[in-house]
C-alpha cells in the first residue's frame, strides 16, 4: 500500500485535535488520490530537551516525508505555520504528487481561536 504524508498545524493543539484533523485530511486524500493509502504517523509528543522544539519537529518530519508516495497538507491564508509550509514545499519540489486544503475545513479550533484572539483586540480599537 502506498504512504501518505500528512502536514497540519500541530502547534497550541491537542493530540485529539490534531489526530482529528489528520482523519479528515486521510479522508480527503484518499478521494483526492483514488486509492487507499497508509499513513505515515508523523505524530510526535515529546522533542528532546534542550533543542529548539519547532526545528527538530520540521527535521524530524523531513525524514518521514522522505518515505512518502503521497502529500497532503495546508493552506494557511495567514501564513501562520512555517513549518506546514516546508513540508508543503519540500514534497512539491521532490516530486511527491501533493494536496492542499484550507485550514478552515480541517482544523476548525485554529480558526476559532484566531478569531477569538482577534475579538479580543478589536473591543480597543486596535
Amino acid at each position: 500500500m502506498k504512504k501518505l504524508f500528512i502536514s497540519c498545524p500541530m502547534k497550541d493543539r491537542t493530540e485529539a485535535q490534531i489526530r482529528g484533523t489528520m482523519t479528515q485530511m486521510h479522508n480527503i486524500a484518499e478521494a483526492v488520490f483514488g486509492e487507499e493509502l497508509d499513513v505515515i504517523q508523523t505524530y510526535i509528543p515529546d522533542p528532546p530537551s534542550g533543542t529548539n522544539q519547532a526545528l527538530w519537529y520540521l527535521g524530524e518530519s523531513i525524514k518521514m516525508l522522505s518515505e512518502a508516495d503521497y502529500f497532503i497538507g495546508i493552506y494557511d491564508e495567514e501564513k501562520a505555520y512555517h513549518g506546514c509550509a516546508i513540508e508543503n514545499q519540500a514534497a512539491k519540489a521532490y516530486g511527491i504528487p501533493s494536496y492542499t486544503i484550507n485550514l478552515n475545513y480541517v482544523a476548525r479550533d485554529v480558526v476559532e481561536a484566531r478569531a477569538k484572539e482577534a475579538r479580543k483586540y478589536s473591543c480597543f480599537g486596535y
